[in-house]
Order: structure tokens, then sequence, then C-alpha cells
């Protein structure tokens, strides 16, 4: 009995030293290496919560630019293994488990299904990390509806998104991934970054700040919800607006294409602008190599990086420096026979592409000969030319803060050669870019004053809350009113029955300059043969300028004659202005027939005999249609009411009658109609039909008008109205 006892207590005390050591080794020793695991347990780490990127849109909040986050999912098949043995068999999970994810998702069921079972299955596997935001919540929602265990879900990246495809992709630019490596975190931090174009330049502003959270995970690794944990929310990145108008953009790219094709270009490049602000409305670059979205986000953007010789678009500057001096009347008849001229042992002939005598001042920009242009810089001499150039902002940037952009070649003053000063005058030894030319002939329009082009209208944050204002800049003043109004009649004779013919309207006033330029040969003095460049700079309507546009192509077709801008960028010129002319929104064929109208108003002949009816109408030189129903009779109505106004043109209706009308005479003829609800362009149908003019905000569908339906209106009343 004594020697059973023994044993027992030795026994005992052998167990219990054994488990003093186990406990020894595994808390003092760390045998199993559970001090990492512990600290993971009892110490927050810190997840990262990454932005929103802001997103871009034009000028009218249409989106261009936006951002979708990416996510990765795993299965935990441990936990899977776990609720199996509680509950169905695990075949049937899994099956369920890849038709809900393969349902919500672009993955294949079967192939889901094929990787929850592959070998060991007890591991967390990996399904993809290519899931949106709005399929993992479907995806969540219905493994939580189902009571399902072991989605697992992680951030994975962002992807920048486009509605409109490739539209603008030459200025919106790109973005690129970065990782950075963080110890105490369960995850890289994640950034995206500008790389070109807008998103570059803009950078800070659309990248927002990154925020953290502390978490602590269970052992099956779920986030334990503790009051005392830590975290700072992520800032959203702001948007911009632009000043961009994504209709005049599509208008322009659809343009730069056709002719691209057509004209057998490398390159097709145009900007739009508005004279008076200096706002980009619309840019394009466009390459004959067929390029993907992304290679494009990725190029330099033409407009504002790709240089050539302006050619005779640079002469409407050097002719604007003699009309300031009085050095020529327009009328001043000038020798353009071939002009030859020696500088020290060098002689040099110029010439133009037809032969002409003599051409007064005026049609020598209208013609765009080079001889007459030649003879005139000549009384203008380098000093002041030189000087103009800069001031009209060749030979550097624009500081219109968009990336990439090109200073062009000026040499200065004391680099020019012996011929530099007749080459400068039509457009050699002189490089530039489509925006500083563009530029220029926005200060030509705009009266004389340098703006500074700028393409952000607006900077807000995620409240829609306007953090920074882009205003209109004036860099300088050059010139003077009564020059720039006299050179703006030499640029519209170049349209009316110059180089430009082709883009004469016979309802609107267009000014511009032809230029087709020959291409230099890289690393050479001279020029290549049969490579030009063409080139239309010009603005309309003339007398108040809304819209200065720029076309380019380089090295246009030789065979067809498409080298000359009459032939290429004058034609897209126009049908660009036609498209523009005839948006919706535009007013200016409305404002320029009102601006031709004649108003006056109605005399009142109510009461008057025919005959006094008549001598009155006639004093006034008023049209009139008379409506007898009687003789002898006396007016009793007239269509328009007395002392409303109307166009003097229209004629006055005069209804003549034996008794004066029962009912009071209305005091308007004319009611508001309902245009809620109609088309933009039914509406603007409508409204002229009750001689009402429309004043459009917004693209589609009527949401409100200023003057209720119903409302008697004046003759020309002006209604506001908003579509979406």
């Amino acid at each position: 009995m004594k020697i059973r006892l023994l044993i027992f207590i030795t026994i005992n005390i052998l167990i219990v030293l054994v488990w003093i050591s186990y406990l020894f080794c595994i808390q003092i020793l760390d045998i199993h290496n559970f001090k990492e695991t512990i600290e993971l347990r009892q110490n927050p780490s810190k997840d990262i919560i990454i932005p929103d990127r802001g997103n871009i849109y034009d000028t009218n909040g249409k989106l261009l630019v936006s951002s979708i986050k990416y996510y990765q999912i795993d299965i935990d098949r441990n936990l899977i293994g776990k609720y199996c043995k509680k509950n169905r068999s695990k075949n049937k999970i899994y099956a369920r488990i890849a038709e809900i994810i393969s349902n919500n998702s672009d993955l294949n069921e079967k192939k889901i299904l094929k990787k929850l079972n592959k070998k060991p299955l007890n591991s967390c596997i990996f399904l993809s990390d290519n899931i949106s935001e709005a399929e993992l919540l479907k995806i969540s929602e219905k493994f939580h509806q189902e009571k399902i265990p072991g989605l697992v879900k992680t951030f994975s990246k962002i992807k920048r998104t486009y509605p409109y495809g490739k539209l603008g992709a030459n200025f919106l630019g790109a973005v690129k991934d970065m990782e950075e490596g963080n110890n105490n975190s369960r995850e890289s931090i994640y950034k995206v970054a500008g790389s070109c174009g807008l998103e570059v330049t803009f950078d800070d502003e659309l990248a927002g700040e990154i925020g953290w959270q502390e978490t602590i995970y269970d052992a099956n690794n779920k986030r334990i919800p503790l009051v005392f944990l830590k975290e700072k929310p992520a800032n959203c990145g702001n948007s911009l607006y632009l000043t961009i108008d994504n209709d005049l953009q599509e208008i322009l790219e659809g343009n730069l294409n056709n002719g691209l094709k057509e004209y057998k270009a490398k390159k097709a490049i145009g900007i739009v602008m508005e004279p008076a602000t200096g706002a980009i409305l619309a840019m394009s670059g466009l390459s004959s190599k067929h390029m993907s979205a992304a290679e494009i986000r990725a190029s330099a953007n033409m407009p504002v990086s790709f240089m050539f010789e302006p050619g005779s678009t640079l002469k409407p500057i050097t002719a604007l420096l003699a009309i300031e001096e009085n050095m020529y009347k327009p009328s001043d008849k000038i020798d353009c026979r071939n002009y030859h001229i020696i500088y020290k042992s060098e002689e040099r002939t110029i010439k133009d592409d037809h032969k002409y005598n003599f051409l007064s001042f005026k049609d020598i920009i209208a013609h765009s000969s080079n001889v007459g242009i030649s003879k005139i810089v000549e009384k203008i001499g380098s000093k002041a030319l030189y000087e103009r150039m800069i001031a009209f902002g060749f030979g550097h940037r624009t500081s219109s803060n968009i990336a990439g952009e090109s200073s062009g070649i000026f040499r200065k003053l004391k680099n020019w050669q012996g011929f530099s000063l007749h080459s400068i005058s039509f457009g050699q030894e002189i490089s530039t870019t489509t925006l500083q030319l563009a530029n220029a002939y926005c200060t030509i329009a705009n009266g004389g004053n340098v703006m500074q082009p700028y393409i952000v209208k607006e900077i807000k944050d995620e409240n829609n809350k306007i953090i920074k204002t882009f205003k209109p800049k004036k860099l300088r003043t050059i010139s003077d009113k009564r020059s720039l109004n006299t050179l703006k009649q030499f640029l519209k004779a170049v349209v009316d029955y110059g180089t430009a013919i082709g883009t004469k309207s016979d309802f609107l006033e267009i000014a511009g300059k032809t230029g087709t330029a020959e291409k230099t040969i890289y690393g050479s003095k001279g020029y290549a043969e049969e490579k030009y460049t063409s080139i239309f700079a010009g603005f309309f309507p003339v007398d108040e300028p809304e819209y200065v546009i720029v076309i380019v192509y380089d090295e246009p077709d030789y065979a067809s004659y498409s080298y000359y801008a009459s032939n290429s960028a004058v034609p897209t010129f126009r049908n660009i202005t036609t498209n523009i002319i005839h948006l919706p929104q535009s007013e200016i064929i409305c404002d320029l027939k009102e601006k031709k109208k004649d108003f006056i108003f109605a005399p009142n002949v109510i009461g008057m005999t025919r005959e006094k009816a008549i001598e009155v109408l006639k004093k006034k030189n008023i049209l009139f249609t008379i409506k007898e129903f009687h003789p002898n009779s006396i007016v009793v109505n007239q269509f328009p009411k007395p002392n409303t106004s109307f166009d003097k043109s229209e004629s006055v209706i005069v209804i003549l009658d034996k008794e004066k009308q029962e009912q009071p005479l209305r005091t308007f003829d004319y009611e508001m109609p309902k245009l809620v609800g109609q088309t933009l362009r039914k509406a603007i149908n409508t409204a002229s039909k009750k001689n009402i003019k429309l004043i459009a905000k917004g693209n589609g569908i009527i949401i409100s008008q200023s003057i209720p339906a119903g409302t008697k209106t004046k003759y020309g009343e002006k209604c506001i109205v908003k579509a979406n």
C-alpha cells in the first residue's frame, strides 16, 4: 500500500515538474516563438486607409475622370473547415462560394472552384485582386446573408476611369501606382501619383491625404472593436473643374480625326480659346499612329509641346507694327514682284507662290505675299520686330501651368543673321507651339491684351466647397484699338477674298490667316522637300470675338495639294465653326440677328380713321398691313400693341371695323409657353414662335424656366432655362 502511494506521489511530482518545465520553455524561453504572436494580439497595428483621388470635370460639370477602388479577395479555408464540421458539407459550401463570387464579378465559377480545392485545404487561398468596390459590396452582402465565413478582403489598387474614353486624353494625363513598405502595417502604403498631364500638374490637389486606424485581430483574423483604438480619417482629394467644354472638345477631336485621315497628315493639332479671358475651351493633338487611350494619356501633349514654324500666320504681327506707325494706308500699293536682296556676299530672292505686280497693303495680308511683307518689315526694323514678338509671347512659355509646355525657339536679337529680319516677318527662323500662336491671336482679337492661358477654372473639395478659383489674368497690353481694328479688317479680307476664302460664311464674319510653312531638316539650315506644316489661325465674330481657333496639320499629303493650308486647315476650321454655332446652347447667330435688328416702338393708331392711321405709319417709315372688315370704319386693334418695341423690318397689322371691340384689348400679344420637360432644341423652336429669346444653361431636357408658363411676355423678352 505504501509502495503504491509512493509511486503515485512520485508520478505526480514528475508530471508537475514536466509541466513547470514546459511552461518555463514556452513563457521564458519561447521555444514556439509565441512572443511575436502575443505582441500582435496585444499591441495594435496600423491599417492604412487609402483616400479617394479627386475627379476632373469639364466647365459644365460633366465628369471626365474618376476613380474606382479595387480589392483583393481570399478565402480562409481553415474557417470554412471549422464551419463545415457543425453544418453542411465542404463541397457544397465551396460550390456556393464559387457561385456567389462568379455571379457578382467577372471571375469564372469553375476556376474559382478549382482554386478552392487546391491543396493544402486548410490554407488561405487567393482568388482575385481585381474586384471593384461595387462587386465586393454585393459579394460581402451575400456571404453575410447566408452566414458563410472565410471571406478575407483587402485593398488592392485604384484605377482611373474615363467616361468619354480617349476624349481629352492628351491634357488629362495619366497616373502611376506607387507602394512604400511599412513594417508597422499589415500591408504596404499604396499611393497613386500623377505621371503626366493635369494629373501630375495638380497631383497635390487630387491625391488627398492617407489615413490610418489601429487594429487588433483575434485568432480568427477578425478585427476586435476596442474603444481605446485610435484612427485618423483619410482626406479625399480635391476635384478639378476645367475651362474645357466637353461639347467643343468632341467637335474639335472629331474634325481633327477626320482631317488626319483625309489629308494623310502625321499629326493634327487644334486649340479653341476664349480670347477675352485666355480660357482654353478645347485642346487636342492626334497622331496618325494607332495608339491606345493609355498610350495617348502617357504621350506628349502636342498643342503645348510640338513646335513648328508658323509661316505666314506671323505676317499680321509684322503688319500691325506698320499700321501703328502709319507707315502705309490700307490702300497704298507696294511692289510685290520678285525681290532680290544682298547681304555681304550672300544673295537671296524672295518670291511668292503666285506672281503679283503691285498689291495694296491690305491685300498683301489677304493674298499672303512674302515679297510685300519683306519690304514692309524693312521699314519696321529688327529691334521693333524682335520686341513685339517677345511681347506677343514667342520664345517663352505662356505661364499656362500645363505640364510639358515648350517655350518655342526664338533667337535673341544679337544672334539674328543677315536675312533673319525678312525670314521672321513671314514666319521662318522661329518655332512656336499651337498654344503660343493661339494666345497671340487672342491678343489680336481681344483688343491687345496678352492673357495668361488657363485650363482649370475651380478646385473643389469632396463637399463641393470651392477651395480655389482661377480667374483671367492680363499679363500686359500691346498696340491700340484703332490699329487692331484695322488689322481685323485685313484678316477679314483673308477670309472674304484671300487665301482662306473657303472659310467664308454667309451669316458670320470670320477673320484669320493661313500659313503653309516649309519644314526644316533636323541638324541642317535647309528645308525638306515636299514636307510642310499647314496652319490656319482665326477668330469669330470679327467685331466681338468669342472664339479663337488654331488648326495645325503636320506633313499633310503633298500629292493631293493638302499641304496648302487653304486645302486642309481652312476646311477643318470651317467645319468646326459650323458645328459650334449650331450647338443648342450657342447664341452667336441669335445675337448677330438681334444686333442687325432696328427696334422701334409701335405708335398708337387705335381709334383713328384709315387715312389718319396710314399717315402716321408712313411718317415714321413703318411697314404696315391693313385688314378692313367694313368701309368707313376706324382702327379697332393693332399688332404689335401701342408702345411695344418691335423690329422695324416687320409690319404692323392694322385692323379696321365699324365698332370698337367689346372685350378689352390685351396688353401683351405673347404668352410664355411651358418649356419644362421639352428637349432644349424643341424648347428653342417653341420659344422662337412666340418671339421669346432663350438663354440656355446646360444640355438635354429643360428642368426649369425663369418665366413661368402662362405669363404674359413682351416681344423679344429673354427667358433663362436650365437643362439637364
